[in-house]
């Protein structure tokens, strides 16, 4: 998403890009708690340089990682540094809280 729409095309500035994968995101799941940098929220942060991020994966490699991401933290835990995972696994899969 960064690479396509922000840097090539242009059609949302980073700013709006990072807005609707973070706080967006987590508002729509009724996850308060995550989306923002603030005391007191879940740390999830992505460390990337916007000249080099680019997406990999697609259908026939589904499991390839992105380019340019070079730290990222989960849950408060760093899963990679200097652009090498560190073996931890944190993370969870996040659903929206159910209503009745």
């Amino acid at each position: 998403m960064l690479a396509r729409y922000v840097r090539d095309l242009g059609v949302l500035t980073l700013e709006e890009a990072i807005h609707k994968m973070t706080r967006l995101s987590m508002d729509r799941l009724g996850q308060a708690e995550r989306g923002s940098i603030a005391e007191g929220m879940i740390a999830d942060l992505v460390v990337f340089d916007p000249e080099t991020i680019q997406d990999n994966a697609d259908y026939v490699q589904p499991h390839q990682f992105s380019t340019g991401i070079e730290t990222m933290i989960i849950n408060g835990t760093l899963v990679i540094d200097g652009m090498a995972l560190t073996g931890e696994r944190p993370g969870t899969v996040l659903t929206r809280p159910e209503t009745n």
